[in-house]
């Protein structure tokens, strides 16, 4: 195949074989008038491999170069344009022991590295000066794969170039591709999910170094002896800027949308594999790798592809009219996996998986449930006995000291502190009480505007059936990816930072909107001015409205911590903590802000009496004293008593202690 690749064998190919055979070879010969060479490799291809008709986008493995365009045909003689490059020969360090794999492009050889070792293969492009072809491209390759290192990938080790000749040296992947496998025999489903795992692995380390495969097929895919899996051929892969959005995770590729080496559909890739985007010639990012994913795992599961056809319009169609579940066409593949598979499948991107790690994820659930019961069982019970182990001691310690910083500021507040400090002291029993007292209604408040704001997007989802209405959701979706996109809002660090200045900026507003408030209760009721005190009376309603406040706030931060959380574990990150322990610390101000008062504010009703004729309440009890507030006399407040003072009349009623505070008058 000298000027020509093996896209255009297989489009020439593919129309050949909707023909009857007599009118096939006057067909290739019109196609390929300028080219006889052509004509007779893909002559050779209709007239010596009937596999080709089932499947001609995939190289049947005994074609020889002659076949493939790896040699120079004319109808006197072949010529192989690898014919030096025999046992023995040297490519650089290396040493050729065999060939090993051919391909539209060039070949695959078996070599030796002698100074480690080991065996290596090396994948050479037919020579630029002979055919043609920009030998920059199996650089590109190199770099796209090197760029990924994985142990479901095979490794790049480096490139050697060699006359007019570059080879990429990599791994040598001892087994069989994954299509022979699927020729020779169907997949147990346990197989088939342990496959989809090691796959979604090796994208995911891609996707993290913003590449985007684009062409994930059987071929492609390596099974070595141990059953490992490594994915091969980066030869259209692109290495890209990738971009996020903070609404999915999902990421997307910069830059034009076609490429240079794009066939007649307009991105290069195998058209029954393709995704819908990929098919039609559009920008392509991660998830169309998860969408071919996704047919690969179908092929698994059921023995054959989703969509029929091998032509660009009848896999649109095909597309179009849906893929049909893979338990459907076979009874055999669990529920779990089918609904799996079906999210890849999905034509609308938004609804695909939106990174290899979700896949990942699914496939690891699905994995549990193929499992024996008996060790699902013993594993969750040990899974929940540990988190149980861990979790109880620290819901207790953090209720307790909840609790303790509700009671300190109470007893501040009231002025239990100091020489009355005796009047204040509690048990650690009490402190969790306090603890536990509140956070139901909070949690209540922050649970029924969750439930609201996931209703509010359940209708927006459910009026995109509506066509101009679908429309417009889907573009203002797009605007707010790319939105997100452009503020770099893709990385958990920037995510963080951007939560934890929003949080801040929200403390100091409330502070700023509630600070008389804020200074009544952080103030001490025996000696504080009269004046400060005001806001925290009945009649002020500002309490409800500073609480309720400071819940709406700490639901969006608990919010930012768990998407924060999400791209943190698909970035597999281990820096960038100091802004997520920012966003933990501001998260963790709010809820003491809210929590702070919270005795102060809903906990004030104490025991009326009168001291000497005065209006005063009993708000502590410790021995033989009690500790008397008198909310109208001048500070200091408070007063400790013996219970049997003559002065002292306790009247056996109880009510709001702030109702005895009134402003001073001139």
């Amino acid at each position: 195949m000298d000027s020509n690749s093996w896209e255009r064998v297989k489009e020439i190919l593919t129309a050949a074989l909707k023909l009857e055979a007599s009118e096939r070879q006057a067909f290739v010969r019109e196609q390929c008038r300028d080219n006889p060479a052509l004509a007779n490799g893909v002559l050779e291809l209709l007239a010596n491999d009937r596999r080709t008709a089932d499947d001609p986008f995939e190289r049947p493995p005994q074609l020889q170069g002659a076949d493939l365009g790896l040699v120079h045909t004319t109808d006197s003689e072949q010529v192989d344009l690898f014919d030096d490059l025999t046992t023995g020969a040297r490519i650089g360090d290396y040493t050729i022991i065999d060939r090993i794999g051919e391909g539209g492009m060039g070949q695959v050889f078996l070599a030796r590295d002698p100074g480690l070792r080991r065996r290596v293969a090396l994948k050479c492009l037919l020579s630029s000066t002979d055919a043609g072809i920009d030998r920059a491209r199996i650089l590109e390759e190199a770099i796209a794969a090197a760029a990924i290192s994985h142990t479901n990938v095979a490794t790049v080790y480096h490139v050697v170039e060699q006359g007019e000749r570059a080879f990429i040296v990599m791994e040598y992947v001892e087994g069989e591709t994954l299509a022979v496998k699927l020729r020779r025999a169907r997949l147990p489903m346990e197989a088939v999910v342990d496959i989809g795992r090691q796959l979604a692995a090796a994208l995911n380390a891609a996707h993290l170094k913003g590449v985007v495969h684009r062409d994930i097929k059987p071929s492609n895919i390596q099974i070595a002896i141990d059953g490992s899996v490594k994915v091969l051929d980066f030869g259209v892969a692109r290495t890209t800027r990738v971009v996020s959005s903070a609404a999915s995770g999902a990421t997307t590729t910069a830059g034009s949308p076609r490429d240079a080496r794009a066939g007649p559909i307009g991105n290069p890739g195998t058209p029954p594999y393709m995704s819908p985007e990929q098919l039609c010639g559009d920008a392509v990012d991660e998830r169309s790798d998860l969408f071919s994913l996704g047919v690969v795992l179908f092929e698994m599961a059921t023995g054959r592809r989703p969509f029929a056809g091998t032509e660009q319009p009848d896999i649109i169609a095909a597309q179009e009219s849906g893929a049909g579940r893979a338990e459907t066409v076979d009874a055999r593949v669990p529920a779990p996996l089918a609904n799996a598979i079906a999210r890849a499948l999905e034509l609308d991107v938004t609804r695909r998986f939106q990174s290899a790690a979700e896949v990942a994820v699914a496939l690891e659930a699905v994995a549990k449930t193929l499992s024996p019961e008996s060790s699902d069982r013993r594993d969750l019970v040990f899974r929940w006995a540990a988190r149980i182990a861990v979790g109880v001691p620290l819901v207790i310690l953090a209720l307790g000291a909840i609790g303790w910083f509700k009671t300190t500021v109470f007893n501040y507040n009231f002025g239990r502190t100091g020489p009355f400090a005796r009047f204040g002291v509690e048990s650690w029993r009490e402190y969790l009480g306090w603890g536990l007292v509140g956070l139901g209604s909070k949690s209540l408040v922050m649970t029924v505007i969750a439930v609201i704001v996931a209703s509010a997007r359940g209708v927006l989802r459910a009026s995109e059936a509506i066509g101009p209405i679908g429309r417009l959701g889907r573009t203002v979706r797009r605007a707010g990816r790319n939105l997100v996109s452009a503020l770099g809002l893709d990385k958990s660090a920037t995510l963080a930072q951007v939560f934890a200045g929003v949080g801040i900026l929200m403390i100091i507003g409330l502070g700023w909107h509630h600070a008389d408030l804020i200074n009544a209760w952080i103030v001490s009721f025996n000696s504080a001015p009269i004046e400060m005190l005001l806001p925290m009376r009945e009649s002020a309603p500002a309490r409800g409205s500073y609480q309720a406040e400071l819940s709406v706030v700490t639901l969006g931060l608990l919010f930012g911590l768990y998407k924060v959380g999400q791209l943190r574990r698909r970035e597999g990150a281990r820096d960038g903590k100091i802004p997520i322990v920012a966003l933990f610390a501001v998260t963790v101000a709010t809820i003491l802000m809210n929590e702070a008062p919270y005795r102060s504010f809903n906990y004030r009703d104490f025991e009326r009496a009168d001291l000497a004729g005065a209006h005063c309440y009993v708000i502590g009890e410790s021995g033989d004293e009690v500790l008397v507030l008198c909310p109208g006399s001048a500070p200091p407040r408070n007063r400790a008593v013996s219970r049997d003072d003559p002065n002292l009349k306790r009247l056996g009623t109880f009510e709001n202690v702030f109702r005895g505070v009134r402003p001073n008058r001139p």
